[in-house]
């Protein structure tokens, strides 16, 4: 038989169990910034794929899927900053900021500078370089100018270099090719408009590209579903009041290398030695490269509901 003494200390200690705050669960880390360089008033940080660079209502203002690149640079650099350029969501690469408010002079002298800078892209598109009787590759450089209209609808001059640098082949498991573009205006979507004007599309765009072969690349040859295959891999900015010369490069994500490797096996070696030294690219065979495709940098950000329609 239990006492009453006994009795009384059992509940006792039932009631400050229960009574004693629950531990929350440990909260989820939020994912930081890559920092390619970093100066005394700027610095360029790495954006993968699928991340968008501002928070806004289209792309969501909350969960760490959605976290922007702007905020994981803050929290990289410890203080605030401004992008100086964006790139599309599904695009990844290097992206410029400067330290500072809104107003500070440092934003505005980078901004402006872009004018004179050069950005080097590589995109992976539909196609072997072929159109009619043109020959991409064995045209070298060649300049594309064909007007593109804005978010407004407004009509604006945009103008775009062109390298192929290789194409596969009848060995390879698909039709592909690694292009070289360095964009001379900052038109919106202005690259992948001017490739799928030249019916070579991005793979993964699903606003200017073929759906088809979109899915097509993602169902049986393991392409990122919110991946677009476009990449800044080298930005060179000049010098203002304010910073140095800026020329900083960004090698290639293990997912497109991956898909070089697996799919455009023939483009691998064709492509080295022109990506080595125009875009400071090494696509030397390392352990990036394996035999399953590598987990994507960021998932796929979750669907929302549609909002119902209302009958009129």
């Amino acid at each position: 038989m239990v006492s009453p003494r006994r009795t009384a200390a059992l509940l006792c200690l039932a009631a400050a169990a229960a009574l004693a705050p629950i531990a929350a669960p440990a909260a989820p880390t939020r994912p930081v910034a890559k920092v390619l360089e970093r100066g005394e008033k700027y610095a360029v940080l790495y954006k993968p794929g699928g991340v968008p660079c501002h928070a806004s209502d289209y792309v969501g203002r909350s969960g760490l899927d959605e976290y922007p690149l702007l905020q994981r640079g803050r929290d990289a650099l410890g203080r605030r900053i401004n992008l100086v350029h964006r790139l599309d969501r599904g695009a990844s690469g290097c992206v410029l900021c400067a330290y500072g408010d809104d107003d500070d002079p440092v934003t505005g002298a980078l901004h402006a500078a872009l004018a004179d800078a050069r950005k080097t892209y590589v995109a992976l598109t539909r196609g072997e370089g072929y159109l009619g009787d043109r020959d991409f590759k064995a045209e070298g450089w060649f300049t594309v100018e064909r007007a593109i209209k804005n978010e407004r609808g407004n009509a604006k001059n945009a103008t775009t270099d062109f390298r192929w640098v290789a194409s596969t082949g009848a060995a390879d498991g698909a039709r592909a090719s690694l292009v070289v573009a360095r964009p001379r205006t900052g038109r919106w979507h202005q690259i992948r408009r001017h490739l799928n004007g030249l019916s070579h599309p991005i793979l993964g765009d699903s606003s200017h590209g073929n759906t088809r072969e979109n899915r097509l690349w993602r169902t049986e040859r393991g392409f990122p579903g919110a991946r677009l295959a476009l990449h800044l891999c080298r930005l060179e900015v000049p010098a203002t009041a304010y910073t140095p010369a800026v020329d900083v490069s960004c090698p290639l994500p293990a997912d497109l290398r991956w898909q070089i490797q697996t799919h455009m096996g023939g483009v691998l070696a064709e492509s080295r030695a022109f990506l080595a030294a125009e875009a400071k690219i090494d696509l030397s065979v390392d352990a990036a490269f394996t035999s399953a495709p590598p987990e994507p940098e960021e998932p796929p950000p979750a669907m929302r509901p549609k909002k119902p329609r209302r009958r009129a």
